[in-house]
């Protein structure tokens, strides 16, 4: 037991021994509690976030699909997005491709509907190559919706020939593919043509127009996918 001093009339007390810091143990329970708590609230918060995620795969077009194709792994890609609605009207990834033809066009870059692929007996459309200009096949891409504006043949008094005024014969025409001449030996083209997707009530008009020399005209509808476009 310490002993008192006495100096004078005042009685002085011992010192209080330092404590030393202690190293935490792991089996300190505090410490436990501790890591306890925060692995189960970030495994809460994972299990919210996976809770709260509505992105799924989904399939979208790689290029733009036109009425008559059939799809292939090159015509389409996996993309994962956010669907707040349902997604059952679209295709989704990591299934087979469906079997079928494109029966109604999807611009590249849109998630696939299931709509757009079915039975070829249900297309009432044409596809028809025509003679382009070089300026009209270097702006158009597939995909582009066009008027088509044909300019009848005639002769002129001097016995030149002349064309007549264009006239509007098709608005909102698909563009399917974009041929260019081929080069080198073989080749077998030798002009610009782009295949359109014409309506079967008016591939006779077209033909007829085409057999008689008329000069055609593909003008891009506005806001139409074109080449160089945003």
């Amino acid at each position: 037991m310490p002993q008192l001093r006495r100096r004078g009339s005042h009685v002085s007390l011992p010192a209080p021994a330092a404590a030393r810091l202690q190293r935490p143990s792991w089996r300190d329970g505090r410490l436990i509690a501790g890591v306890l708590l925060v692995l189960v609230a970030m495994l809460t918060g994972a299990a919210a976030l996976s809770h709260f995620d509505s992105s799924v795969e989904m399939l979208q077009a790689s290029h733009t699909l036109v009425p008559g194709q059939t799809i292939g792994k090159g015509d389409v890609r996996s993309v994962k997005v956010r669907m707040d609605g349902p997604h059952a009207g679209y295709l989704k990834a990591g299934r087979r491709l469906p079997h079928g033809q494109v029966v109604r066009t999807v611009q590249s870059g849109e998630l696939v509907p299931v709509s757009a692929v079915g039975d070829g007996s249900s297309l009432h459309e044409k596809t028809i190559a025509l003679p382009a200009t070089t300026g009209q096949s270097a702006i158009l891409v597939a995909g582009s919706i066009v008027d088509l504006y044909v300019s009848a043949k005639q002769t002129a008094a001097t016995g030149d020939t002349d064309y007549q005024e264009p006239k509007l014969l098709i608005s909102g025409v698909l563009v399917a593919r974009i041929s260019t001449p081929a080069s080198g030996l073989g080749a077998g083209t030798t002009d610009d043509s782009v295949q359109v997707q014409i309506p079967d009530a008016q591939v006779s008009a077209v033909l007829a127009a085409v057999n008689k020399g008329a000069k055609v005209d593909l003008v891009p509808a506005a806001g139409s996918p074109v080449r160089g476009g945003s």
